[in-house]
């Protein structure tokens, strides 16, 4: 299967512009045990009510069943159970939870799929990717911010954005690299599929269904051409000075050398994204002055500090070293020292506590970051 999975890679990174049109046997019983075997044992179970640990009892022979409804075309992806997590502000989020065996054929998509959009998809995008987490994004931030002529960032948060996601639009997006019809069939019978919510059936015309283990590749792309190729090779030309995207799934960051360059890219990425069915924030995306400088300009304008932005459930803060040099330190959004500004990371800290509390005590690379703030470790999602 590696192999199969390596020669995949070559021809989409030889040919950016190669259409797959018969990659659906590539999952074959290897590759969907291997999904089974990736799969967190304690996650909860989907409207099947099947565990990890029920199904790992007859595990091959159950596989195997499965890869036969794939062949025959007699595979139905189930409705998705809905459940609803705890936010810092109060409210509750909703996350989609899928059957055990729509996950299982979703992983094995996906590491399919991984191997032709991992050529596509662009350094400023780390979330969800291979080898890619927040300890990268993190230091990009550090690294742009400190060592780069950044003086202005533009804070963005879309709102509702699993749920937001055209499905026709993003099958557009997905057909320019894969033209199999077996796979774009499943994509579809797991985007439209509808939930169960405290006993109702209900089904949406748009969104990929938060939960779902594919659900992460797909906005990736879904983004990818709604933001970040856009901003490379349509953007960032036309620009007095320099810029980079920082993007962790939706959690995402501009940072710009001028003022006029931020403030322009501003006011036309509203249009960009209502173009794709997507809401920018009016009050949490925000343009504020952060850098080298920022700190000498706010003083000049009589302000004590300036402004403070979001990223990762952390909130982000001009400081300098003993030495005089640049820094960015970080602090838990709504903490002490974040009272600058009201938090808006909660998306990520919120889905740190509801996750953390479903899996073992050992945290993964992936679902912690570390960083100095005020001389302690905290925890970044």
């Amino acid at each position: 299967m590696s192999t199969k999975l390596d020669r995949l890679t070559e021809l989409a990174k030889e040919e950016p512009k190669r259409q797959f049109f018969s990659i659906a046997h590539l999952i074959t019983p290897e590759a969907l045990y291997a999904a089974f075997g990736s799969l967190r044992k304690d996650a909860s179970a989907g409207m099947d009510g099947v565990t990890y640990k029920e199904y790992q009892q007859d595990a091959e022979s159950n596989v195997q069943a499965l890869y036969q409804r794939l062949r025959e075309g007699k595979y139905q992806a189930q409705p998705l159970r809905r459940v609803y997590i705890p936010k810092e502000n109060g409210k509750q989020r909703p996350i989609s939870i899928p059957a055990l065996e729509d996950k299982i054929v979703q992983k094995a998509m996906v590491e399919i799929l991984n191997a032709i959009y991992e050529q596509d998809f662009l350094d400023c995008s780390y979330g969800f990717r291979p080898g890619r987490g927040q300890h990268q994004a993190l230091e990009e931030v550090g690294r742009v911010i400190c060592t780069r002529p950044t003086g202005w960032i533009l804070e963005l948060d879309i709102t509702a954005y699993f749920d937001s996601i055209v499905r026709e639009q993003l099958m557009e997006m997905i057909e320019k690299r894969v033209s199999d019809s077996s796979v774009l069939r499943l994509i579809r019978k797991w985007i439209q599929v509808g939930v169960i919510d405290q006993g109702q059936f209900l089904v949406s015309d748009k969104g990929t269904g938060q939960g779902q283990t594919i659900s992460p590749l797909l906005a990736n792309i879904y983004l990818h051409h709604v933001l970040d190729a856009w901003f490379e090779e349509v953007v960032k030309p036309r620009l007095r000075g320099e810029a980079h995207e920082i993007r962790f799934a939706d959690d995402a960051i501009l940072c710009f050398h001028y003022r006029e360059d931020a403030e322009k890219v501003k006011n036309v990425l509203s249009k960009r994204f209502a173009r794709y069915g997507l809401t920018l924030h009016p009050e949490k995306t925000r343009l504020l002055e952060f850098g080298r400088y920022a700190e000498e300009r706010a003083k000049k304008q009589g302000k004590k500090k300036p402004g403070t932005f979001d990223f990762l459930g952390l909130t982000h803060i001009c400081a300098r070293s003993r030495r005089g040099k640049c820094m960015c330190e970080r602090c838990a959004s709504g903490s002490a020292g974040a009272s600058q500004r009201s938090p808006n990371g909660a998306k990520s800290t919120d889905m740190h506590q509801w996750t953390s509390s479903r899996r073992p005590s050992t945290p993964s690379s992936e679902a912690t970051t570390s960083t100095t703030a005020d001389r302690r470790t905290l925890r970044a999602f």
